[in-house]
């Protein structure tokens, strides 16, 4: 076993004599054994344990094991005591949820902070069966049926090609000891009751029945290269991105046979669900203007694309106050400098949208930023009659995506300018004009 756990080692990270590592180990048998063999194999090493306070007495005595155990190493020892119960209630968790969060969260942490390349985690052959029913009875797609991966990121698991009665025929032959959870032996929760009852059951029925699913998950992992390909291929066709928003051609999607399925795919690591897809494809033939959320991104449904944006940040939307001395202007979202110079003899107007010139005579400071809203009315540069800025905006063709990052400047109560695209009529430069108010957009998104 020590050698084909040095081999899965090498193949995981290349030359492991050559990396640090964090070991999770509760005290379990399947943690408690991995430390053994990061001890027989001489790599560097620290333990890390995570006490969640479920079992009282109990919990203390697992974590005065795995201290002792570091010591046995002598490789440093880090703990983190956890409210499990009170984060699971805040966060309307379960316990085993709640008690995952807290403890990838902290193992993250810890290894950043410390300068470990890789957090190793004691999952072994039997924890991915049961994984792949619990996602199966959960609905899934194919990254769930294929269980744990043995790496994502810099979290590794090296038991995975050992069954759970493999690790226990080595904790004997070498004599471990281990601790004992006794939460393990109940029906209380899901994987459990799969462990004990559904697992038994299949080897009932099909004695190599665990092989055989194990063989399945393997397949499901090398169809799912292929799946992600083909996936990346279709959706690359129709996708554009520029100017931190991504364009999905909706033309594109409705040539697609299974456009729910691409579509799911590539949304689901901005937060997105299948219920919020199975509503875009609904729409997609709909009017345009319906927005669908996820906790950080916005999709927003135009008339040939649906647009994919991050959500601004409240620093955004915050009102800006322009003193007459300012002369840079800076939201988190538009930056403006600004200038008052005299008006040349011979002055002509002429200035890209970029660009707002205006009348600093007619200015009444302080001047205001702030975002357009329903109901704002200006007179745009050459009509001597107000418009809302809505049918401005709507007429300019501004999609609805970026209409949500249109700002005006206010001067009193009156729009002086649709930042980025028209000055109001009264504020622009005539002949009794004495200095130009000029402010020049130098990056906005």
């Amino acid at each position: 076993m020590l050698v084909q756990f040095q081999k899965e080692i090498r193949s995981i990270t290349g030359k492991p004599e050559e990396k640090k590592f964090l070991l999770a180990v509760s005290g379990g048998i399947d943690s408690v054994v991995m430390a053994e063999l990061f001890g027989k194999s001489k790599y560097v090493f620290a333990i890390a344990h995570c006490n969640f306070q479920l079992r009282g007495d109990e919990s203390d005595g697992d974590e005065a094991f795995v201290k002792a155990l570091a010591d046995k190493y002598d490789v440093p020892f880090q703990v983190k005591h956890f409210d499990t119960l009170d984060h699971a209630a805040n966060h309307k968790l379960s316990v085993q949820m709640a008690a995952r969060d807290l403890r990838y969260e902290w193992l993250k942490e810890s290894a950043e902070k410390n300068g470990f390349d890789y957090i190793v985690i004691a999952h072994n052959a039997d924890d991915a069966i049961e994984t792949f029913f619990i996602n199966l009875l959960r609905g899934t797609g194919i990254a769930g049926l294929h269980g744990i991966a043995s790496t994502h990121e810099n979290i590794i698991r090296p038991l995975l090609p050992f069954t759970r009665k493999e690790i226990e025929d080595y904790a004997k032959k070498e004599k471990i000891k281990w601790r004992e959870d006794s939460s393990n032996a109940t029906d209380k929760y899901e994987r459990n009751k799969i462990r004990h009852h559904l697992i038994p059951l299949l080897k009932e029925i099909a004695p190599d029945a665990s092989k055989a699913i194990r063989h399945t998950i393997n397949n499901l992992r090398e169809t799912e290269l292929l799946y992600r390909k083909a996936i990346e291929e279709k959706m690359g066709k129709i996708i554009a991105s520029a100017d931190d928003k991504t364009h999905i051609s909706l033309n594109g999607l409705r040539k697609l046979e299974l456009p729910h399925v691409y579509l799911y795919e590539y949304l689901k690591k901005y937060g997105f669900n299948h219920t919020q897809v199975e509503e875009m494809c609904a729409a997609l033939n709909g009017q345009a203007g319906k927005v669908f959320l996820s906790s950080a991104y916005r999709i927003t449904k135009d008339r040939r694309y649906f647009i994919l944006e991050k959500l601004p940040s409240s620093e955004a939307f915050k009102e800006y106050s322009i003193a007459k001395d300012d002369s840079v202007i800076k939201n988190g979202v538009l930056h403006l400098e600004i200038a008052v110079k005299d008006k040349p003899s011979g002055y002509k107007p002429f200035h890209p949208s970029s660009v707002g010139c205006l009348d600093y005579g007619r200015l009444k400071f302080p001047l205001t930023i702030r975002k357009w809203e329903q109901g704002d009315k200006f007179y745009p540069l050459g009509m001597n009659k107000p418009k809302k800025v809505s049918d401005f905006l709507i007429d300019s063709k501004i999609s609805l995506a970026d209409k949500e990052s249109i700002y005006v400047l206010v001067s009193g109560k009156e729009i002086a300018w649709v930042i980025g695209h028209r000055i109001d009529d009264r504020y622009k430069i005539g002949s009794a004009t004495k200095k130009l108010y000029i402010c020049n957009i130098v990056n906005s998104n």
